[in-house]
Protein backbone atom coordinates (compact mmCIF):
# COMPACT_ATOMS: atom_id res chain seq x y z
CA UNK A 1 0.00 0.00 0.00
CA UNK A 2 3.16 2.47 1.04
CA UNK A 3 4.52 1.62 -2.26
CA UNK A 4 1.38 2.48 -4.02
CA UNK A 5 1.23 6.00 -2.36
CA UNK A 6 4.78 6.22 -3.28
CA UNK A 7 3.86 5.58 -7.25
CA UNK A 8 0.68 7.26 -7.46
CA UNK A 9 -0.33 9.26 -10.33
CA UNK A 10 -3.11 10.63 -9.14
CA UNK A 11 -0.83 12.35 -6.27
CA UNK A 12 2.33 13.39 -7.76
CA UNK A 13 0.90 16.20 -10.03
CA UNK A 14 -0.77 18.33 -7.00
CA UNK A 15 2.27 17.29 -4.97
CA UNK A 16 4.90 18.45 -7.76
CA UNK A 17 2.44 22.02 -7.65
CA UNK A 18 2.95 22.11 -3.97
CA UNK A 19 6.83 21.70 -3.69
CA UNK A 20 7.29 24.33 -6.82
CA UNK A 21 4.77 26.68 -4.55
CA UNK A 22 7.33 26.22 -1.26
CA UNK A 23 10.25 26.57 -3.27
CA UNK A 24 9.07 29.59 -4.85
CA UNK A 25 8.15 31.57 -1.70
CA UNK A 26 11.96 30.71 -0.61
CA UNK A 27 13.47 32.35 -3.42
CA UNK A 28 10.98 34.91 -4.01
CA UNK A 29 8.68 35.11 -0.56
CA UNK A 30 8.87 37.01 2.59
CA UNK A 31 11.81 37.26 4.44
CA UNK A 32 10.67 35.67 7.67
CA UNK A 33 9.04 32.89 5.69
CA UNK A 34 12.45 32.06 3.67
CA UNK A 35 14.39 31.83 7.03
CA UNK A 36 11.87 29.83 8.66
CA UNK A 37 12.13 27.41 5.76
CA UNK A 38 15.20 27.70 6.31
CA UNK A 39 15.82 26.96 9.92
CA UNK A 40 13.85 24.36 9.77
CA UNK A 41 15.27 21.92 7.16
CA UNK A 42 16.18 19.11 9.01
CA UNK A 43 19.25 17.92 5.86
CA UNK A 44 22.42 18.76 7.20
CA UNK A 45 23.63 20.28 3.90
CA UNK A 46 21.65 21.94 0.72
CA UNK A 47 23.00 23.46 -2.36
CA UNK A 48 22.32 26.84 -3.50
CA UNK A 49 21.02 27.78 -6.88
CA UNK A 50 22.16 31.54 -7.72
CA UNK A 51 24.46 32.99 -9.80
CA UNK A 52 27.24 30.92 -7.69
CA UNK A 53 26.29 27.48 -6.15
CA UNK A 54 27.36 26.39 -2.87
CA UNK A 55 27.25 23.53 -0.46
CA UNK A 56 26.29 25.03 2.74
CA UNK A 57 25.53 23.55 6.16
CA UNK A 58 21.85 24.40 7.69
CA UNK A 59 23.56 24.50 11.06
CA UNK A 60 25.12 27.63 9.82
CA UNK A 61 22.10 30.55 10.38
CA UNK A 62 24.55 33.25 9.20
CA UNK A 63 26.77 33.12 6.29
CA UNK A 64 25.23 29.85 4.85
CA UNK A 65 21.67 30.82 5.31
CA UNK A 66 22.34 33.71 3.69
CA UNK A 67 24.26 32.41 0.25
CA UNK A 68 20.65 30.22 0.20
CA UNK A 69 18.88 32.98 0.14
CA UNK A 70 20.42 35.43 -1.19
CA UNK A 71 23.05 33.96 -3.02
CA UNK A 72 25.70 36.55 -1.70
CA UNK A 73 27.00 37.15 1.75
CA UNK A 74 29.28 40.78 2.64
CA UNK A 75 30.22 40.42 -1.57
CA UNK A 76 28.92 44.01 -1.75
CA UNK A 77 31.75 45.11 0.50
CA UNK A 78 33.82 43.43 -2.08
CA UNK A 79 32.80 45.43 -5.11
CA UNK A 80 32.83 48.43 -2.73
CA UNK A 81 36.72 47.90 -1.98
CA UNK A 82 37.47 47.94 -5.41
CA UNK A 83 35.55 50.91 -6.43
CA UNK A 84 37.70 52.60 -3.48
CA UNK A 85 40.63 51.50 -4.98
CA UNK A 86 39.90 52.60 -8.38
CA UNK A 87 38.88 56.13 -7.08
CA UNK A 88 42.24 56.63 -5.53
CA UNK A 89 44.42 55.79 -8.59
CA UNK A 90 45.21 52.21 -7.39
CA UNK A 91 45.43 49.55 -9.74
CA UNK A 92 42.42 46.53 -9.72
CA UNK A 93 43.87 43.44 -7.90
CA UNK A 94 44.67 40.27 -10.33
CA UNK A 95 45.13 38.07 -6.90
CA UNK A 96 43.06 38.08 -3.91
CA UNK A 97 44.26 37.23 -0.46
CA UNK A 98 41.18 35.78 1.13
CA UNK A 99 42.29 35.02 5.20
CA UNK A 100 39.10 33.42 6.76
CA UNK A 101 38.20 32.37 3.54
CA UNK A 102 34.93 30.57 5.48
CA UNK A 103 33.18 28.23 2.60
CA UNK A 104 34.37 30.58 -0.51
CA UNK A 105 31.45 33.93 -0.07
CA UNK A 106 34.19 36.05 -1.20
CA UNK A 107 36.75 34.17 -2.87
CA UNK A 108 34.37 32.04 -5.58
CA UNK A 109 32.57 35.38 -6.84
CA UNK A 110 35.47 37.51 -7.16
CA UNK A 111 36.70 35.04 -9.32
CA UNK A 112 33.74 33.90 -11.10
CA UNK A 113 32.49 37.55 -11.97
CA UNK A 114 36.00 37.90 -13.33
CA UNK A 115 37.14 41.01 -10.31
CA UNK A 116 40.29 39.10 -10.10
CA UNK A 117 42.05 36.21 -11.83
CA UNK A 118 42.97 34.09 -9.03
CA UNK A 119 43.25 33.37 -5.74
CA UNK A 120 44.36 31.87 -2.43
CA UNK A 121 41.85 31.04 0.75
CA UNK A 122 43.32 30.61 3.57
CA UNK A 123 40.52 28.79 6.25
CA UNK A 124 41.75 26.85 9.40
CA UNK A 125 38.73 25.44 10.21
CA UNK A 126 37.61 21.46 9.15
CA UNK A 127 34.41 21.94 8.25
CA UNK A 128 34.62 25.40 6.81
CA UNK A 129 37.63 23.78 4.81
CA UNK A 130 35.26 20.67 3.26
CA UNK A 131 33.20 22.74 2.28
CA UNK A 132 35.49 25.58 0.69
CA UNK A 133 37.13 22.64 -1.12
CA UNK A 134 33.55 21.47 -2.27
CA UNK A 135 32.46 24.80 -3.40
CA UNK A 136 35.56 25.63 -5.60
CA UNK A 137 34.87 22.19 -7.11
CA UNK A 138 31.01 23.10 -8.12
CA UNK A 139 32.61 26.51 -9.30
CA UNK A 140 34.65 24.76 -11.50
CA UNK A 141 37.95 27.01 -9.99
CA UNK A 142 40.06 24.25 -8.00
CA UNK A 143 42.76 25.64 -10.86
CA UNK A 144 42.60 29.29 -9.74
CA UNK A 145 42.45 28.71 -5.78
CA UNK A 146 45.18 27.97 -4.06
CA UNK A 147 43.85 26.48 -0.48
CA UNK A 148 45.79 26.92 2.70
CA UNK A 149 44.38 24.70 5.90
CA UNK A 150 45.93 26.88 8.36
CA UNK A 151 45.50 29.75 10.82
CA UNK A 152 47.94 33.01 9.71
CA UNK A 153 49.46 34.47 12.81
CA UNK A 154 52.97 36.61 13.78
CA UNK A 155 54.84 33.34 14.12
CA UNK A 156 55.42 30.04 11.95
CA UNK A 157 54.78 26.62 13.12
CA UNK A 158 52.61 27.30 16.07
CA UNK A 159 49.19 25.87 17.09
CA UNK A 160 46.53 27.96 17.54
CA UNK A 161 43.08 27.13 19.41
CA UNK A 162 39.81 27.84 17.11
CA UNK A 163 36.63 28.56 19.53
CA UNK A 164 33.44 26.92 17.63
CA UNK A 165 30.47 29.25 17.21
CA UNK A 166 27.71 26.57 16.97
CA UNK A 167 25.33 28.42 14.16
CA UNK A 168 27.99 30.79 12.58
CA UNK A 169 30.95 29.42 10.65
CA UNK A 170 32.29 33.43 10.41
CA UNK A 171 32.40 33.45 13.79
CA UNK A 172 34.92 31.01 14.96
CA UNK A 173 38.11 32.82 16.88
CA UNK A 174 41.14 32.21 18.23
CA UNK A 175 41.17 31.93 22.05
CA UNK A 176 43.16 29.98 25.00
CA UNK A 177 40.74 26.73 24.36
CA UNK A 178 39.05 25.23 21.34
CA UNK A 179 40.25 23.03 18.33
CA UNK A 180 43.81 22.88 17.49
CA UNK A 181 44.81 24.39 14.30
CA UNK A 182 48.29 25.07 12.78
CA UNK A 183 49.25 28.51 12.57
CA UNK A 184 51.84 29.93 9.63
CA UNK A 185 52.69 33.98 9.03
CA UNK A 186 51.83 35.52 5.87
CA UNK A 187 55.10 36.05 5.12
CA UNK A 188 55.83 31.99 4.59
CA UNK A 189 53.46 32.40 1.77
CA UNK A 190 54.43 33.50 -1.96
CA UNK A 191 51.88 35.65 -3.16
CA UNK A 192 51.91 37.33 -6.57
CA UNK A 193 52.36 41.12 -7.40
CA UNK A 194 49.15 42.77 -7.76
CA UNK A 195 47.67 41.35 -5.14
CA UNK A 196 44.45 42.34 -2.47
CA UNK A 197 44.54 41.18 0.81
CA UNK A 198 41.32 40.45 2.04
CA UNK A 199 40.93 39.35 6.15
CA UNK A 200 37.64 38.83 8.46
CA UNK A 201 39.13 36.58 11.56
CA UNK A 202 37.28 37.95 14.45
CA UNK A 203 40.19 39.88 16.05
CA UNK A 204 42.63 38.31 15.21
CA UNK A 205 44.03 40.60 12.19
CA UNK A 206 46.72 42.58 14.44
CA UNK A 207 48.59 39.17 14.78
CA UNK A 208 48.20 38.06 11.31
CA UNK A 209 49.62 41.64 10.07
CA UNK A 210 52.36 41.42 12.96
CA UNK A 211 53.22 38.13 10.29
CA UNK A 212 53.01 39.88 7.44
CA UNK A 213 55.70 42.64 7.47
CA UNK A 214 57.43 41.86 3.85
CA UNK A 215 54.02 41.55 2.36
CA UNK A 216 52.86 45.24 3.59
CA UNK A 217 56.06 46.49 2.24
CA UNK A 218 55.06 45.79 -1.05
CA UNK A 219 52.43 48.54 -0.51
CA UNK A 220 49.71 45.75 -0.87
CA UNK A 221 46.08 47.14 0.16
CA UNK A 222 44.00 45.63 2.79
CA UNK A 223 40.42 45.53 3.45
CA UNK A 224 39.32 43.84 6.84
CA UNK A 225 37.22 44.04 9.87
CA UNK A 226 37.87 46.60 12.35
CA UNK A 227 36.57 45.84 15.63
CA UNK A 228 38.09 47.36 18.60
CA UNK A 229 36.89 44.95 21.33
CA UNK A 230 37.75 41.96 19.55
CA UNK A 231 41.16 43.09 19.06
CA UNK A 232 41.85 44.57 22.54
CA UNK A 233 40.59 40.98 23.72
CA UNK A 234 43.60 39.30 21.48
CA UNK A 235 45.37 41.35 22.74
CA UNK A 236 46.37 42.52 18.55
CA UNK A 237 45.21 46.53 18.75
CA UNK A 238 48.53 47.72 19.13
CA UNK A 239 49.62 45.48 16.45
CA UNK A 240 46.85 46.25 14.03
CA UNK A 241 47.68 50.13 14.96
CA UNK A 242 50.74 49.70 13.72
CA UNK A 243 50.69 47.81 10.56
CA UNK A 244 48.12 50.34 9.37
CA UNK A 245 49.93 53.38 10.28
CA UNK A 246 50.77 55.74 7.40
CA UNK A 247 47.69 54.16 5.48
CA UNK A 248 44.97 56.02 3.99
CA UNK A 249 41.93 54.77 5.30
CA UNK A 250 38.41 54.80 4.02
CA UNK A 251 35.40 52.82 5.74
CA UNK A 252 33.13 50.39 3.18
CA UNK A 253 30.29 50.77 5.10
CA UNK A 254 30.27 54.88 4.08
CA UNK A 255 31.65 54.14 0.53
CA UNK A 256 32.34 58.13 0.90
CA UNK A 257 35.28 60.10 -0.05
CA UNK A 258 36.19 61.08 3.09
CA UNK A 259 39.87 59.68 4.22
CA UNK A 260 39.85 58.86 8.06
CA UNK A 261 41.17 57.58 10.84
CA UNK A 262 41.00 54.87 13.39
CA UNK A 263 40.41 57.59 15.97
CA UNK A 264 37.42 59.17 14.28
CA UNK A 265 36.20 55.77 13.86
CA UNK A 266 36.87 54.58 17.68
CA UNK A 267 34.99 58.25 18.33
CA UNK A 268 32.01 57.26 16.09
CA UNK A 269 31.64 53.24 17.06
CA UNK A 270 31.87 54.94 20.74
CA UNK A 271 28.63 55.97 20.42
CA UNK A 272 26.80 52.56 19.39
CA UNK A 273 25.97 49.74 21.79
CA UNK A 274 28.82 47.17 22.39
CA UNK A 275 27.32 45.03 19.77
CA UNK A 276 27.38 47.13 16.87
CA UNK A 277 31.19 48.78 17.49
CA UNK A 278 32.58 47.31 14.45
CA UNK A 279 32.87 48.17 10.78
CA UNK A 280 34.68 47.08 7.83
CA UNK A 281 37.97 49.18 6.60
CA UNK A 282 40.10 49.45 3.49
CA UNK A 283 43.92 50.67 4.15
CA UNK A 284 45.66 51.74 1.24
CA UNK A 285 49.66 52.69 0.84
CA UNK A 286 49.89 56.67 0.90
Amino acid sequence: MLEDFRNSTILRAPLLALTRKVFGLLQGGPGIFQRAVYDAMSVPYIVTTHQEHYVVSTKDKVIGRELFLRGEFDFKKFQTALTILNREGQSCPAHLIDVGANIGSITIPAIKRGLVKTATAIEPHPDNLRLLKANLALNDLDSKVNVIPQAVGKESATTLYLNESPTNSGNHSIGVNGIPIKCMRLDDLPFPPNSLLWMDIEGYEGHALAGAAHLLATGIAIVCEYNPLFLNKSKGATMFREALNNRKIFELQNNTKTQTNLAAIDDELSKLPCTQQWTDIIAIQK
